[in-house]
């Protein structure tokens, strides 16, 4: 039943003075399934005084409120299962558990919990997902274990052995994950696409390759989780090859697969392979959610189609901070420095507020149109953005004010920079006193230069190679030829080129 039917009927009953039972706990489960959580719990306190009745309807109030967490409610609904003597009810109880789990309240589920005269193997998964799924996970992770070696060997599911390993993932620490993998008794494909992924996260390729390839069904959820890993740490032509043997395995690839797919293309910057992608979402009606709508405003716009990424862009619904990042980012990577700001304009007036990548766009943006009087106000604003500034986006305002001569105000702002300033900060602005002709500042600037020298030594190719060229351009050969010998003495070495490869999508039938 539709949320405004719901509340027509429940208009109606209370003009009526409506006294069935089962007309209002009907009703309750209608604002339930639309999740309008309050108004059942309301109906469910107010108008079903034989509540011991109505046990099924209280199971579906708590899980209604474990899929959208509200603690408040939580233990609202937990009282009133005590006061309908339903508390100590199996079902009831490891619904509970799971609400406070998901609300985040682990002592008031662990005191539940232990409280519970009977539990079953999902109750203890219940318990166990808390653990591993909340904030402290570290901490967490090492109770759910102790807690895990502590369940008999008979309630040990594969779900609960899978819960502590997705634990560990999470946490980071693959090794503990793996010996715990390599005991499983049996494995189900969410526990196989646990591990790839976190070897992905790792940094690790090699071993989540040969995780995959362990696989013995390979599903949906496996080749996902292979795609979206590759795309991640920038393998594109990996992500691709993947892709490719999936339809071959006649495996139908979903939303998240094309999410993944739209990433890689867009991070090898290929129209031609944008446009094959895009038509293989519309032949094969993939439904073009969120994350499908956001990757596409970004192929096209990271692969250079502004017109067909911004025509995407235009005609959603809602877009997230990701989205407008793309947008904007791509807009003044292109040169279209105007249109980029007056897009974050638009920004600011929307429910989204700009994160530290919007914020580095636009300022590049003004940095690049010259706009020095917006580049300041938006950098004034980061408090009311709730963003903290970092190096990259001082490095923009300097590079901003040098380039519009105002020097002494650039080497003020670098001096009050709670973060110390790097060698490309400094650089840009020394840069700067060359374009202008400014000795002393030039002078003050090296100074600055040579005191960071002195302190730490860079493993950045491009500081010492912006330095170098900034050298060279001010005819100081031997400081240039000094730089690079610095660069060389520390093994910094200049970081090579890449090229990507084209890969054609073929025409594929699923069983």
């Amino acid at each position: 039943m539709a949320a405004n039917r719901a509340r027509q009927l429940h208009g109606l009953y209370l003009t009526r003075g409506c006294r069935d039972p089962d007309k209002w706990a009907d009703l309750a489960k209608d604002y339930a399934s639309n999740a309008f959580l309050r108004e059942a719990a309301i109906i469910y306190t107010k108008h079903l005084p034989q509540r011991t009745h109505h046990l099924p309807l209280l199971i579906v109030l708590l899980k209604a409120t474990a899929s959208r967490p509200d603690p408040g409610l939580g233990r609202a609904l937990h009282a009133e299962a005590v006061k309908s003597a339903n508390a100590r009810d199996l079902l009831v109880g490891t619904t509970l558990v799971s609400a406070y789990c998901k609300c985040g309240l682990l002592a008031d589920a662990r005191r539940l919990f232990d409280g519970m005269p009977d539990r079953n193997p999902v109750t203890c998964n219940a318990m166990l997902s808390g653990y591993a799924a909340a904030g402290d996970m570290k901490g967490d992770v090492a109770e759910a274990r102790r807690w895990f070696e502590a369940t008999p060997p008979g309630m040990r599911t594969v779900v609960t052995w899978t819960v502590l390993v997705n634990g560990y993932v999470a946490a980071g620490d693959m090794e503990t994950a793996r010996e715990l993998f390599d005991k499983m008794p049996a494995r189900n494909a969410f526990v196989w696409s646990s591990m790839v992924t976190g070897y992905f996260k790792g940094g690790d390729a090699d071993e989540a390759q040969a995780v995959f390839d362990r696989i013995p069904v390979r599903n949906l959820v496996n080749w996902n989780a292979l795609i979206a890993g590759y795309a991640k740490i920038g393998c594109c032509e990996k992500a691709l090859e993947a892709f490719q043997s999936m339809l071959d395995d006649r495996i139908k690839p979903d939303e998240f697969t094309m999410a993944g797919m739209l990433s890689a293309c867009a991070q090898l910057g290929s129209l031609e392979q944008a446009r094959k992608v895009h038509k293989f979402i519309i032949e094969h009606r993939i439904r073009k959610n969120q994350f499908v709508l956001n990757g596409l405003v970004d192929m096209f716009a990271k692969c250079g189609d502004l017109a067909f990424a911004r025509k995407i862009f235009d005609n959603m619904q809602w877009r997230n901070t990701e989205c407008w990042n793309s947008m904007i980012s791509a807009l003044a990577s292109h040169g279209q420095i105007a249109e980029a700001i007056q897009l974050f304009s638009e920004m600011e007036c929307s429910a989204q507020k700009p994160n530290e990548i919007t914020l580095l766009a636009v300022l590049g943006a003004c940095t690049h149109g010259g706009f020095v009087d917006e580049g300041l106000r938006i950098f004034n604003k980061f408090d009311v953005y709730g963003v903290a500034a970092r190096v990259e986006h001082y490095g923009c305002l300097v590079d901003l004010l040098g380039r519009a001569g105002r020097l002494r105000e650039a080497y003020e702002i670098v001096k009050k920079m709670l973060a110390e300033p790097n060698e490309v900060i400094w650089g840009s602005l020394l840069g700067a006193c060359r374009v202008h002709g400014d000795a002393d500042m030039s002078e003050l600037v090296s100074s600055e230069i040579s005191r960071l020298h002195s302190r730490r030594v860079s493993t950045n190719d491009a500081e010492y190679i912006l330095m170098s060229n900034i050298m060279a351009s001010s005819k100081r050969w031997e400081q240039a030829e000094r730089m690079r010998r610095k660069m060389a003495l520390h093994g910094v070495g200049k970081t090579p080129g890449c090229s990507s490869v084209e890969f054609d999508i073929p025409e594929h039938k699923y069983a």
